[in-house]
């Protein structure tokens, strides 16, 4: 498994690190996303932050098992709450769908991890 964590480490890292740099641009897809959220537009760089944070968490996480194990679970933690915002205001499931996809993403990388 050892091996199949790493891939999913990676995919997870720089799936986060594209996300995170769309948050910093504040590309309009991610603007009227979470406005359609009614998340503050203010917050979207924090979120950004988080990610980054994930990712880097995963990839210093090659060296030390245990970082790799928590930042997969609070990017599944993350992810999480990302459907809830998104249940929460009814969105579609082709809006729902990434968090959900990502959350899967994150809970297999944990899963794997340990």
């Amino acid at each position: 498994m050892d091996l199949t964590s790493h891939i999913l480490s990676i995919l997870l890292a720089a799936i986060c690190l594209a996300s995170a740099y769309a948050d910093f641009t504040l590309k309009p897809q991610i603007v009227e996303s979470m406005t359609h959220l009614k998340v503050p537009l203010r917050i979207i760089p924090a979120l950004g932050v988080a990610k980054i944070a994930g990712a880097l968490g995963l990839l210093i996480g090659f060296s030390n098992e245990g970082l790799r194990v928590y930042a997969a679970l609070c990017l599944s933690i993350y992810f999480l709450l990302a459907i809830w915002f998104h249940l929460r205001v009814r969105d579609t499931l082709k809006g729902t769908a990434p968090a959900m996809v990502l959350c899967v993403l994150s809970i297999a990388t944990l899963i794997t991890s340990l």
